[in-house]
């Protein structure tokens, strides 16, 4: 059935508030703070087959991929034990649907007059789902059967009242039974009211015209999407992240290997692929994503970054997307391999190349350049489960979500957001202190922006934070399950020559000081991995650090008094002004010509030479921000110097330096395996201008991460 374009307005609107609505719900019934004051949870409604047409702007990847979940409870469940009204389905399985264990979804049908008309679903992570660490993170498993068993889709809620025995059976697998049940009865609550506020909506419109109307959003939202990309040049672009963890080759064992996320997305005409076949093979460990977080976190990059402006209907997006991925790889696990700990680990990697990748087909258009963003803090080694004993002796599991004050990434019109968090889960964020410390047995000794850790760029990148808290009220010592990743290299990447915001920290030490200098300053020994005997006693504390967004555009272009604005904010050193943007601040001022000889003197010393001036006016096709394509030949927007044949290998012509990791980041340099990392600066040769900035490994070729198509 048609619907008029007024009518499906109000009805997109009317969905979209049932589906907050509904998030309200399941925080006021949950007792648990990480989803009242974290935010770690979503929600979604989907049509009969499951395509989402509304999602909740929380932790975006908690529900891009509920058709999964739905279309596999369709596929097995229709007959036995059946699909009725009142019915609502439970599931953590990755590779169902879920994320990992730890993200427990609900999904229930939505019926009027007795035929199946659509379903809502919601997610939340739950502080502890069983198995045999605490959190449900096992540093140490070698498979699933090593972490917490996922629940394949089952019938909690049958005809409108819950199951006793399937709830007493999946609250005797959790360590945190009291929170675990209050969750589960927000999530219940949440989808009756959604399913309440939708028959609402039928009985004003009827449930033809409510379908008809859903419809036409998925084909409307397709077609906007798919106009959006015909509007793009038509190119190839990669990227590539990194994480370690143990790898086994044979006999032979790598405690700290290295693993490779790759990209290759390619734009023809109004369709998008994004092909991630040539990843690594996946690991012994947790560390993997399977399809279903794979197919998330691809989604929430692109509604994030590519779909601005336009209704969030995944279910839409899809339909111009081919992603294409190769099974038993670190980003498509397969059975049984371990994936608790991938929400921290790979599944960010995916996220950050998707985000690269995006940003550069962006900057391909003059008119949607402004949108291009780099990428925004990774949940690392700060992102962790912790446990113990209170005061009382009684044991306690949570998250505190502290690495949630990670800075977003710089944009092409902006400056990246300090201590936002990921650009992927904007209604998510970490709990209010206060509260920790009245629920857990600790105490908070800092919590706050660190200064120099946002990506620099022309426009900077949000800076990330530092935190330290030690046990409290208690004599037992608290054990901390780190992410462990992010540690050994910078992982939020600048793009178009901006550079990474800090690495991320994790140690334990005697004092928790304002920053890292009084652990790194003469200090000769490595800092410790995060493994599975991590803790915090309460002699010592326990101190972390969220990545900074990565930065857009060459640093030496940014506004001086910009620069000054941020030393005069804290964010920024005076040191770090003249080592990153080369701006001189004396006394509290700027000093301006000593600011115009050192950035004069800083692309001298790029080149070797005297460097041309950036006068040319553009001409050919735009490439990106810093090449056109003329003639057949790549040349330099800003001062016309050649670089390659057009299809040629660009940042291999271009002038280059690299660098250590540790040269910017000193704590990055403590960890194990870090020099392995190597930070490459590109500049075009004639006018000496930063074009990119990649991390990589030491010895590797430059990624050559545009592409022109022809034809």
């Amino acid at each position: 059935m048609s619907v008029g374009a007024i009518e499906l307005e109000i009805i997109r609107h009317r969905l979209e508030t049932i589906n907050a609505d509904a998030g309200e719900t399941l925080v006021r019934v949950s007792g648990s703070q990480i989803a009242s004051e974290a935010g770690d949870y979503n929600t979604a409604l989907m049509t009969a087959d499951g395509s989402v047409v509304a999602c909740s702007k929380s932790v975006v990847v908690q529900s891009t991929s509920l058709n999964l979940v739905v279309a596999d409870i369709l596929a097995h469940y229709a007959d036995n034990p059946g699909i009725n009204e009142g019915d609502q389905f439970l599931t953590n399985d990755p590779y169902v649907g879920a994320l990992h264990q730890p993200d427990v979804t609900l999904v229930a049908p939505i019926f009027a007059d007795g035929k199946l008309i659509a379903w809502s679903g919601c997610t939340v992570h739950e502080a502890d789902v069983g198995g045999p660490v605490g959190g449900g993170f096992n540093q140490a498993a070698r498979s699933i059967f090593d972490e917490p068993l996922p629940i394949a889709p089952i019938k909690l809620v049958e005809g409108g009242r819950v199951r006793a025995d399937i709830e007493r059976d999946i609250l005797a697998r959790s360590r945190t039974p009291e929170l675990n049940a209050l969750d589960m009865l927000g999530q219940i609550a949440a989808n009756n009211a959604a399913a309440t506020r939708l028959l609402e909506l039928v009985e004003r419109y009827g449930a033809d015209c409510l379908s008809g109307a859903m419809a036409q959003l998925l084909d409307g939202t397709e077609a906007a999407f798919r106009r959006r990309l015909a509007a793009l040049p038509d190119g190839r672009w990669r990227d590539i992240a990194f994480l370690q963890h143990e790898k086994r080759e044979g006999d032979d064992y790598v405690p700290n290997a290295i693993y490779a996320v790759r990209l290759t997305m390619t734009k023809r005409g109004d369709r998008l692929e994004l092909d991630f076949s040539d990843s690594d093979d996946q690991a012994p460990g947790a560390v993997n994503s399977a399809y279903p977080a794979l197919a998330n976190f691809v989604m929430a990059a692109l509604l994030v970054h590519l779909c601005q402006g336009m209704p969030w209907v995944p279910g839409a997006i899809w339909r111009a997307i081919d992603l294409k991925s190769r099974p038993g790889t670190i980003i498509h696990a397969e059975w049984p391999a371990g994936v608790a700990m991938s929400t921290g680990t790979s599944a960010q990697a995916i996220r950050n190349v998707t985000t690269g990748c995006i940003a550069r087909l962006l900057d391909g258009s003059e008119e949607l350049a402004p949108l291009a963003m780099a990428s925004s803090q990774s949940t690392g080694a700060g992102g962790m489960s912790i446990s113990g004993l209170d005061a009382q002796g009684r044991p306690f599991h949570t998250l505190f979500l502290d690495e949630l004050t990670g800075g977003s990434g710089a944009a092409g019109s902006r400056d990246g957001a300090d201590v936002a968090g990921t650009a992927t889960s904007p209604g998510a964020m970490p709990s209010n202190v206060e509260t920790n410390e009245a629920a857990f047995p600790v105490l908070y000794l800092v919590r706050g922006e660190l200064a120099d850790s946002a990506g620099p760029g022309r426009h900077r990148g949000g800076s990330g934070a530092i935190w330290s808290y030690r046990p409290h009220g208690t004599a037992s010592a608290i054990a901390l399950n780190s992410m462990a990743q992010g540690l050994q290299h910078p992982s939020t990447l600048g793009i178009l020559g901006g550079e990474p915001g800090s690495a991320s920290g994790i140690a334990v030490a005697e004092s928790a000081g304002a920053g890292w200098d009084h652990l790194v300053d003469g200090r000769n020994a490595p800092l410790p991995l995060p493994d599975v005997n991590l803790a915090v006693s309460a002699r010592h504390v326990m101190i972390a650090s969220s990545q900074g967004g990565g930065g857009l555009g060459d640093p030496i272009e940014r506004d001086p008094a910009a620069v000054l604005d941020d030393v005069e904010e804290g964010l920024v050193t005076v040191a770090g002004a003249l080592r990153d943007y080369g701006v001189v601040i004396a006394d509290g001022a700027l000093d301006e010509a000593a600011t115009r000889q050192v950035r004069i003197d800083r692309r001298r010393e790029r080149l070797g030479a005297e460097p041309l001036p950036r006068d040319r006016k553009r001409a050919g096709q735009r490439l990106s921000s810093h090449f056109d394509v003329a003639d057949g030949e790549i040349v330099c927007a800003g001062c016309g110097t050649g670089i390659c044949a057009s299809g040629g290998p660009i940042l291999a012509s271009l002038r280059s330096r690299e660098a250590d990791v540790g040269d910017r980041f000193p704590l990055t340099s403590l960890y194990p395996g870090s020099e392995r990392f190597r930070i490459r600066y590109f500049y075009c040769p004639g006018c000496g201008t930063q074009v990119d900035v990649q991390v990589g490994l030491a010895g590797a070729p430059p990624l050559e991460t545009t592409e022109a198509l022809h034809g």
